[in-house]
């Protein structure tokens, strides 16, 4: 795939929804957590009331409300809602969920408007975006997540129609770092390599026997951010303060 080949948002969720319409079988769609996010709910790396972005089918949100979170999942599609709303109540944790047609670059405009959450769980969600498009994506999903909580990313790192613009893991350790840089306000906690199961076929070579599988185990970058917004802040009112009283002392020094 050619470098720059950027993502058409709009044309890959029109792919999505047409795949959902017509039933297709759904590379997302494994019917059961993420193993890599089940590894997070045991190390106690989930928290409070959580937000599953671009949650698809919500089978990680209805893993966590078993586990006894709350639950809040959106998507862009109304198919994938109504889906997700079934499997929760399949499950008996209706009580525990939520399921919302939201946008993920337009929270404001959306149910999700005003409300804030403990963590955000974004599996496979940010990589749907181009690259340009994350920023806005990742500043709405910041406005919505409180000033002590935690972003959880799973990232599939491997190229594909949806991804064409991933270079393998550690060109996306870098990308992830740059997007949730200080700067951008952000505090990376931790990132860790994983792997991320996804519902397409694959074979593997076991001591010189083929072995078919009904699902492929991609290259996967797990990372934990928290916001510094507010320390940032504080960083520079403190900084002009000291600089004003500094300035001040010095005048008063010159005048004697």
């Amino acid at each position: 795939i050619a470098k720059g080949v950027k993502v058409d948002n709009a044309e890959s969720q029109r792919q999505i929804i047409e795949m959902y319409k017509l039933g297709h079988a759904i590379p997302w769609d494994v019917r059961k957590a993420q193993p890599a996010l089940e590894q997070l709910e045991r190390e106690g790396k989930i928290k409070g009331l959580v937000l599953d972005a671009g949650c698809g089918f919500g089978d990680n949100g209805i893993y966590l409300a078993q586990k006894g979170y709350r639950v809040v999942g959106f998507d862009f599609s109304p198919e994938a809602i109504e889906i997700a709303v079934q499997r929760a109540a399949n499950a008996g944790v209706s009580h525990l969920t939520e399921w919302v047609v939201a946008d993920a670059l337009n929270v404001k405009d959306s149910p999700l408007r005003g409300r804030k959450f403990d963590t955000v769980l974004d599996s496979a969600c940010l990589q749907c975006f181009d690259p340009k498009t994350q920023r806005c994506y990742v500043d709405n999903m910041g406005s919505i997540l409180k000033s002590s909580g935690t972003f959880v990313l799973l990232v599939v790192c491997n190229q594909s129609q949806l991804r064409s613009w991933c270079r393998g893991l550690r060109w996306m350790e870098g990308h992830v770092s740059d997007l949730f840089s200080a700067q951008t306000g952000w505090k990376i906690i931790e990132t860790e390599r994983v792997t991320f199961i996804e519902n397409i076929p694959s074979v593997r070579i076991s001591k010189g026997i083929r072995e078919f599988h009904a699902t492929t185990e991609s290259p996967c970058l797990r990372m934990i951010a928290q916001p510094v917004r507010g320390w940032a802040t504080a960083g520079v009112v403190v900084a002009g303060v000291v600089a004003v009283a500094a300035i001040s002392a010095m005048t008063l020094l010159r005048r004697r």
